[in-house]
């Protein structure tokens, strides 16, 4: 399990990394599977639909999406080509998501996404998985798939296995981690590919 902050000292990160991946290597859990409304007929059908979800007069996100159905037995909405944008303590735009389908729990109040989802922080780091949950009352992400985490061409983290803030700015990458840094020609000049153990990455 690799947890890091993103910074811009990314040499940094990579050492402590390093570090991490020497203690030995970890279990993964059994992979959540999504599940989106598909066979059902809808009880509505929108186009062009918006909503948003807020706490305390603060937005904590937005759902914009071409198409969203509501499917009242299931208490689900699900959209196609959904595009979110989530917001920090201050109100202030964190990061913006996209994916193939969107789902949203109108219990829970989760939201899961899945296919070709991306991430994308307003500091430039962008998530790229298969499927992604984003947890209410954690106000966090989740995934246990496939998930690679770049900055830019020349830094990249894949594995297996996430849960960290919206924002990009505090993820755990459970296991299989393998980072990658490139000079300025783009040549690899650091590579790591091992198991790790629980351990944390900070930049400062």
């Amino acid at each position: 399990m690799i947890r890091f902050r993103t910074t811009s000292r990314l040499a940094a990160i990579l050492l402590a990394l390093c570090l991490a991946a020497a203690l030995g290597s970890c279990q993964g859990k059994d992979r959540d599977k999504g599940s989106i409304a598909t066979a059902d007929v809808p009880d509505q059908e929108f186009s062009d639909f918006t909503t948003l979800e807020s706490d305390s007069a603060l937005v904590r996100w937005a759902l914009k999406a071409p198409v969203a159905r509501i499917y009242s037995a299931r208490k689900l909405l699900v959209t196609d080509n959904p595009r979110i944008e989530f917001f920090d303590e201050s109100g202030l735009l964190a990061s913006i998501l996209t994916s193939d389908k969107g789902e949203y729990n109108q219990v829970t109040h989760d939201l899961t996404a899945l296919g070709h989802v991306v991430v994308t922080s307003v500091e430039g780091y962008v998530l790229e998985t298969e499927s992604l949950v984003w947890v209410e009352k954690l106000n966090e992400i989740h995934s246990e798939d496939f998930v690679k985490f770049t900055k830019g061409p020349d830094y990249v983290l894949t594995g297996y296995g996430l849960r960290g803030d919206p924002g990009l700015k505090d993820v755990e990458i459970k296991r299989d981690v393998k980072a990658i840094l490139k000079d300025e020609e783009g040549l690899i000049k650091e590579e790591m590919d091992r198991d790790t153990k629980p351990g944390s990455v900070r930049g400062e």
